[in-house]
């Protein structure tokens, strides 16, 4: 390879699938460049991430991956260190976040040394030991022909430097290479999206919202809402216009963290809406982020979400974006883009980008919908493809609906990133609302979490008056305790069967299982079941219908797990909940005369008589404080008594206690299962932290079932024969098929389960196993019922999340 300077140093291959024109190196950085400054900018580190641009692909100058290029050589060599290396030589402390960035862009995230020094030194002695691992052999040469094709870099750089409070300074860093990594994507895409016509065709980024358009939607909207059936005249009208008013008055107050403390029922997902509007028009934020537990209350949003920017009010449909675990490829496997953990062997030259990267949203979109799970773990993440969204999170109003869902485990580690991105004197500039009606005592967290970050945890409550809106709710239910009396399930069903109208929550899918089937053998025909073994699809269809025959009064006995409880609309006479976490109870409970229609509902807590058990393990120490603390107030099967399930003090008091029991409030000695996440941020390694950071413990796989059998079948022969290979087909059939998908744990090779799930393939040339795949078919061993939904082998029935 000639080392003269007029060469054409190459970034990537000839596009249109080799019939175009290959791109210039210098144009892939310049491009890079300009759009990390760009997306870098709002959280003033836009010199930091120009620089990133201009040196993530430093290595691509040397001999080994031009030959490589040019197709004359097997391996290009790794060609992210060097841009690193000069980073962090040349700028010092405000190069670190800029070189752990570009050694990152394509394997992941590693490490965050204590100097740039420290890093300068262990990255140059890697490549002394090992420089057949790398593109080229002198960093000097790659320097000189970077200044060769007339790229300068500057000679001192503003921006994020470390603070010594671990989680800030590596959220800060996730922060820079999330706009590199979005940067490097678009662009190369922009590449292999042109031809010898238009070589560079860069996607158009979403419009953003206006929100003044959208102030007036909403308000348009609120008026329909208000004009229902039933709503005029609501004993909970009063309630919820109280807490709306809150909210937009709440909406002038500076940035920064907030809490949203009401009732189920009281409106809380408009009222936080009109927050959020009013709040991004005076601070001029840039977007929405909702952030929600689970799937069907996604759903629901999203359906309430598009009534009120309607494309009738002039919106576009690509406004919001909706993204959660079933809607890419997946968590494990397929999602893990190679070359972390110091694989020097990587070079990516002539990937588009990684499958993970190019499937994974960046949410570029005004108005965001995900899950708790998709959030927390991208804030915790070492991967390109969780982690190039997260700059759009700067300048936004972010919404978390029923935050009590949160691990206690998680939450000092959570808190304290979300506090540097809601800190008023921080770079981010966001808002941030944690809306519920069980509010945890996060207060009780705050010494530890300002260990971790700037400003520690110090939200404003948005309600004025919260205890007069729970007071005004409580009228709503009777309570009936029953908990300490256990009661088989046959005997709870003959109970149920005698009801009009009930809900009954219980907390193992096998109880809920178990009771739908022996319910429908005592012949009621009006049995009903939710739980996570369905897919969205049957969710929805059920829910549907729960809510039809509860408007025209027919006879319903639905039986649920837990995924009716936070903020599902359901709104039933008479609740029974197996007994449960104080908060979990409360939520139930906002299942019950929720709307205040009826004179008084009853919510009735009982046992269930089980000698395997009664209720998952993580409940046993909540579930043992909430007993201690109805004994503690006087509450018994012979006192009915609905106020503890209405007061915020209460709440607090059972939260702290639980805080204390576990350990989660000491400073020093840490409850055993947070000390390696603890271990691993002290330390800087981004692939431990993402590792041990885990709302669900273990790696999830999606199965497409035969729920729905004719869109099975055209799902799966497309598989065989796709329209074409672009990763946009891959996209559009995920989006499809996740209505009929299931989420599971992956089942190890061998075991029951395994043997009833076949691998997709979604790209030729790749095999799917079972270790390393993310979407499944169901096989016939792996039926699904109407009435239950996924139905997996008695020994394999665990793996269902």
């Amino acid at each position: 390879m000639s080392t003269d300077p007029s060469s054409r140093y190459l970034a990537h291959s000839a596009n249109d699938g080799g019939k175009g024109v290959p791109e210039l190196l210098r144009d892939h950085l310049l491009r890079v460049a300009e759009l990390a400054r760009r997306f870098a900018a709002p959280f003033s580190s836009a010199e930091q991430a120009d620089v990133a641009g201009l040196l993530h692909d430093l290595g691509k100058y040397g001999d080994r991956f031009q030959k490589y290029i040019h197709g004359q050589g097997r391996r290009g060599g790794n060609h992210a260190v060097p841009g690193a290396v000069v980073a962090a030589h040349r700028y010092g402390k405000a190069g670190l976040f800029p070189a752990v960035a570009i050694e990152g862009h394509h394997g992941g995230i590693q490490y965050l040394p204590i100097t740039a020094s420290e890093y300068r030194c262990h990255r140059l002695k890697d490549w002394q030991n090992r420089p057949d691992k790398f593109s080229a052999s002198e960093l000097g040469e790659l320097t000189s022909r970077l200044a060769a094709d007339g790229l300068s870099l500057p000679p001192a750089l503003s921006g994020l430097v470390k603070s010594g409070k671990a989680v800030a300074d590596m959220l800060d860093a996730r922060m820079l290479f999330s706009a590199l990594v979005d940067a490097d994507h678009l662009a190369t895409e922009a590449h292999f999206a042109g031809d010898a016509r238009t070589p560079y065709r860069l996607a158009p980024e979403r419009p953003p919202l206006d929100f003044e358009q959208a102030i007036r939607a909403f308000e348009a909207h609120l008026e329909s809402v208000r004009g229902r059936p039933g709503n005029a005249d609501s004993p909970m009208r009063e309630l919820r216009e109280t807490l709306l008013e809150d909210c937009i008055a709440a909406a002038e107050s500076p940035t920064g963290l907030f809490t949203l403390t009401a009732p189920t029922g009281s409106g809380k997902t408009l009222a936080m809406l009109a927050f959020a509007l009013h709040h991004a028009r005076r601070h001029g934020l840039r977007r929405i982020v909702t952030v929600l537990p689970y799937l069907n209350i996604i759903d629901q949003t999203v359906q309430e979400y598009r009534e009120v920017f309607s494309e009738a009010r002039g919106f576009d449909p690509g406004i919001i974006q909706e993204h959660h675990s079933l809607a890419e490829l997946g968590r494990g496997g397929g999602d893990i883009e190679p070359g972390g953990n110091g694989d020097f062997d990587r070079d990516d030259a002539e990937e588009p980008e990684s499958t993970a990267r190019a499937l994974s949203p960046n949410w570029d979109a005004p108005i965001i919908l995900t899950t708790t799970v998709q959030f927390f773990e991208s804030l915790f993440s070492a991967r390109p493809s969780r982690c190039r969204k997260l700059h759009r999170l700067a300048k936004s109003v972010i919404l978390f609906d029923e935050v009590q869902t949160l691990p206690p485990k998680l939450a000092v580690a959570t808190l304290a990133a979300l506090s540097r991105l809601a800190q008023p004197d921080g770079p981010y500039g966001a808002s941030l609302v944690f809306a519920t009606a069980t509010q945890p005592a996060f207060s009780s967290l705050e010494t530890r979490v300002a260990q971790y970050t700037p400003g520690g945890w110090q939200p404003r409550e948005i309600v004025r008056q919260p205890e007069r809106l729970f007071s005004a709710a409580a009228n709503r239910v009777q309570a009936v305790w029953r908990h300490e009396t256990p009661i088989p399930l046959p005997d709870l069903a003959a109970e149920l069967r005698q009801r009009e109208q009930v809900l009954c929550i219980v907390n193992l899918r096998r109880h809920a299982a178990d009771l739908a089937r022996l319910l429908q053998e005592l012949g009621v025909e009006h049995v009903l079941h939710l739980s996570t073994n369905m897919c969205p699809a049957h969710r929805l269809r059920v829910l549907g219908e729960v809510r039809r025959r509860l408007q025209n009064r027919l006879p319903i006995c639905l039986v649920a797990t837990q995924c009716v409880e936070a903020g599902v609309d359901l709104d039933f006479p008479t609740v029974y909940r197996a007994i449960a976490p104080l908060e979990a109870l409360v939520q139930a409970a906002g299942r019950c005369n929720r709307h205040g229609t009826r004179s008084s509902g009853q919510v009735i807590v009982f046992r269930v008589a089980d000698d395997r058990s009664e209720y998952p393990p993580d409940y046993k120490y909540p579930v043992g404080i909430t007993r201690t603390l109805l004994k503690q107030l006087h509450i018994s099967q012979d006192v009915q008594d609905s106020r503890i399930l209405y007061d915020p003090n209460t709440m607090t008091t059972y939260f702290a206690t639980l805080y204390k029991t576990i350990g989660r409030d000491e400073t020093k000695d840490y409850p055993a299962d947070e000390q390696e996440l603890w271990q691993a941020i002290e330390a800087g390694r981004f692939d431990d932290v993402e590792r041990h950071y885990r709302l669900i413990p273990n790696i999830t796989i999606n199965v497409l079932t035969t729920y729905n059998p004719d869109e099975r079948e055209k799902l799966t022969v497309e598989l065989e024969n796709p329209p074409d290979r672009r990763d946009g087909w891959v996209r559009d059939w995920i989006r499809r098929a996740s209505r009929y998908a299931v989420s599971m744990f992956r089942p190890p090779r061998g075991s029951g389960l395994a043997n009833h799930l076949q691998p997709i393939a979604f790209f030729p040339g790749r095999r799917a196993e079972l270790e390393d795949g993310t979407w499944f078919l169901a096989l016939p061993g792996l039926p699904y019922d109407d009435l239950l939904g996924l139905v997996a082998p008695d020994n394999a029935s665990d793996w269902v999340l």
